[in-house]
């Protein structure tokens, strides 16, 4: 090892300094490194975790600087999606962004982005618009779907509560059904004779069915999924993650100015 802690030094130092290493330094240290790979391994088994830490901080913002580029590269050409009337949506209408969520009311990284964004909206109460669609496949995540369009019908706020509530219940949802279901509407002082109606409405079927067919034609394959002014973004992604792309969506000449800086 030390016959070789000349270079190993350099190496480490110019991974975590990246750019502010002189351009002859890092070619030293490349050609080197092709012509002695053992170098490598050496530096692994001695100093492995300083190592290792590197690489995956490396990787990390490799992954990052993907993810930015592709997120404004499909904002360049946004998809777009069906927003009708009388959909269950949250923020102006004349937001600057709007986002609109594919979700599932049995699905548990929902559930954590569903919070996630409420912070979010919290965070832009002017900026951003969320419009709420659904990719419900199964028969008590399609049964949850309707309560929540049926009781929207209502009264959004209750709508917006029932939601939290089937959320913090998937276990009793995908047990009990509508059981769970009609007493978390119960709850909410919903009218449930009204409710009971609306929940063989033929239209509210057919946008459930719409949002989840939409959503498979663009691709998409699980949730929650995201579409930020048309651009995608798949998971239950940090709070961070969505405001960078917020601030790209809201002014992206500015935000590849700012990319394209020292």
């Amino acid at each position: 090892m030390r016959k070789w802690s000349w270079l190993i030094a350099p190496v480490l130092a110019a991974a975590v300094a990246g750019p502010a290493r002189a351009d002859d330094d890092l070619d030293r240290v490349q050609k080197v490194l092709r012509e002695h790979p053992e170098i490598i391994v050496e530096a692994i088994r001695q100093q492995g975790p300083a190592v290792l830490e590197v690489i995956e901080t490396t990787a990390r913002n490799r992954q990052k600087e993907m993810e930015r580029a592709r997120f404004a590269s499909e904002l360049a050409k946004p998809l777009k999606p069906a927003l009708d009337a009388g959909r269950a949506a949250l923020g102006p209408q004349d937001a600057a962004v709007t986002i609109v969520e594919y979700s599932d009311f049995l699905c548990h990284f929902c559930a954590q982005a569903s919070d996630t964004v409420k912070r979010l909206l919290q965070n832009h109460p002017k900026d951003v618009r969320l419009v709420f669609k659904h990719f419900a496949t199964g028969k008590n995540d399609v049964r949850a779907a309707l309560y929540f369009e049926a009781i929207n019908l209502q009264d959004p706020k209750k709508a917006w509560t029932f939601m939290d509530k089937a959320f913090a219940a998937q276990k009793d949802v995908t047990e009990k059904g509508d059981e769970a279901l009609g007493a978390m509407a119960k709850e909410l002082g919903v009218d449930m004779e009204r409710l009971a109606k609306d929940l063989e409405r033929k239209d509210l079927a057919d946008r459930i069915a719409a949002d989840v067919k939409e959503a498979r034609d663009f691709g998409f394959n699980g949730t929650p999924i995201f579409l930020i002014n048309g651009a995608p973004v798949r998971g239950a992604v940090p709070l961070e993650v969505l405001e960078e792309f917020v601030t790209v969506a809201k002014d992206p000449k500015a935000a590849a100015a700012k990319a394209k800086k020292p």
